[in-house]
């Protein structure tokens, strides 16, 4: 169940739209719903690249290991990175 504040954000949004519809006409406000749309994902795009791209190479936790290989999708070299604790794996770049 949605807590009161995004209940209160959608009833907000709900009546811009309705407002907008009125003063701007229904083709104009769907065009700026439509472009509004489209600048969300494109961020959305974007922002999830960019966080793909980071990494934790600062992390203490992730220990190198020796296993060191060509990457099939990109031909780069990387090396296997593992935390100890959890087992989980990356896999950096060597540079």
């Amino acid at each position: 169940m949605p807590d009161v504040y995004t209940a209160i954000a959608w009833a907000v949004a709900a009546l811009a739209f309705v407002a907008g519809t009125q003063v701007l006409g229904a083709a104009a406000m769907l065009t700026l719903l439509l472009l509004a749309l489209v600048a969300l994902t494109s961020y959305g795009f974007v922002s999830g690249r960019r966080a793909r791209g980071r990494n934790d190479r600062g992390n203490p936790r992730f220990e190198p290991t020796e296993e060191i290989f060509r990457n099939p999708g990109d031909e780069e070299v990387v090396r296997v990175h593992v935390d100890p604790k959890t087992g989980e794996r990356r896999y950096w770049k060597v540079k």
